[in-house]
């Protein structure tokens, strides 16, 4: 593979633009083939993981494949799987059937298993991992003890150069902040330019006011570097804002694959209806393009027919004009600063309780009758549908 014009031939920058042209293939020679697959980077086939003190599965015939300088967000709750499917692709865990692809190279199967640091892998781990008594330049340069001493050192620089922290290569763990330490374990996962980066609840650390911004320097630092990436997070808006697609768990299958706007507009279960968000769920009787329900008669995303199971996000629903709309009672009033969130239930003696969703300024109040009535499609939920889609 052709490096780019900035770099040499053992990759590193010649035009003074630092690590900014750094890309996941630049350095790759001095550790593996520097062919990129085809298509996937990681592809995971019929994934099995049974831990014996248990009776389910950790991992259950997963399958799912990553693309090329994509960022998929493994979700799910607690002992959903996710944890166990990351180490399984890193190679801290043997799967008990199934096939695991890393960069076109088989590395777990019934006849193959390649150790976790032959896998082209790198990964940042909840708590950093940091060493206390090395440098951040030393903590970067680790991973490179195959190249030369002064090499390791110039490219744990152009490393650090890309996270914005070379003045603070100099100092100690302890001396940095949370989210310096962060992109410091981000630095080292980078330098040794690995085919797919491994994020294990990396931004649960840190306090309210850091993670954000620190997720968003990470996500920029990702993109611009090209990196293939896989990151683990029980947190539905830490998911949704970092990741390309998100790939749900429940019970260590897939409930639904897509992006971010696709999972969380057109969910496939109700599960992932609600664990990506608050939601509305309710019976109805499809007729082809519309279904009747306790709201009347709603549009629908996808034909349906006899009785379905519905799912409404709260900002599809609003309080109606001039009584337009079916008449409920408001039971509690949410203030969220940017918006308000009513828990409404319909008057009508069928108790379907209703969330709806309004900007900040809106005055109903507890206790008030209103009127409610849908300004958005409603979305089918098919029990049916096969819980590990593939990409």
């Amino acid at each position: 593979m052709s490096l780019p014009k900035a770099w040499t031939s053992d990759g590193m920058p010649t035009d003074g633009l630092g690590y900014e042209r750094y890309t996941s293939g630049a350095m790759m020679s001095d550790f593996t083939d520097t062919a990129r697959p085809r298509d996937a980077v990681v592809e995971l086939r019929g994934i099995v993981k049974r831990y014996s003190r248990t009776d389910h599965m950790a991992v259950d015939h997963l399958d799912l494949d990553v693309g090329p300088g994509e960022i998929v967000c493994l979700l799910g709750p607690s002992g959903c799987g996710k944890t166990t499917l990351l180490r399984l692709i890193a190679g801290f865990e043997t799967p008990d059937a199934g096939r695991v692809r890393v960069a076109g190279a088989t590395v777990a199967d019934s006849d193959t298993w390649v150790e976790p640091e032959k896998r082209r892998i790198g990964f940042v781990f909840q708590d950093y991992a940091l060493f206390p008594h090395l440098t951040v330049r030393q903590n970067v340069a680790f991973g490179l003890r195959r190249l030369p001493k002064a090499r390791r050192l110039e490219r744990a620089d152009a490393v650090l150069d890309l996270v914005g922290l070379t003045v603070f290569a100099g100092r100690y763990p302890y001396q940095l902040s949370g989210g310096q330490q962060q992109r410091v374990a981000l630095a080292r996962a980078l330098a040794p330019a690995p085919a797919v980066i491994l994020l294990d609840e990396p931004f649960s650390n840190l306090d309210a006011a850091l993670r954000g911004s620190t997720r968003a320097e990470v996500q920029r630092i990702l993109k611009r570097t090209g990196t293939t990436a896989i990151l683990v997070t029980h947190d539905q808006e830490e998911a949704m804002t970092f990741a390309d697609r998100l790939a749900v768990m429940r019970s260590g299958r897939l409930e639904q694959v897509g992006t971010p706007e696709r999972v969380y507009a057109r969910p496939e279960t109700a599960f992932v209806a609600g664990f990506l968000g608050r939601t509305n769920l309710m019976r109805g009787e499809g007729r082809g393009d519309v279904a009747h329900t306790a709201l009347g008669d709603l549009a629908v995303t996808r034909p349906a027919h006899g009785q379905v199971l519905l799912s409404l996000r709260p900002e599809a629903l609003r309080f109606g004009q001039n009584g337009q709309g079916v008449r409920a009672r408001v039971l509690q009033r949410e203030f969220k600063g940017h918006d308000l969130t009513y828990t409404c239930v319909l008057a009508d003696g069928e108790r379907q309780r209703l969330l709806v969703q309004t900007g900040p300024g809106c005055r109903v109040q507890v206790g008030d009758l209103v009127s409610v009535t849908a300004r958005g499609p409603a979305v089918p939920l098919d029990p049916s549908l096969p819980s590990t889609p593939l990409r």
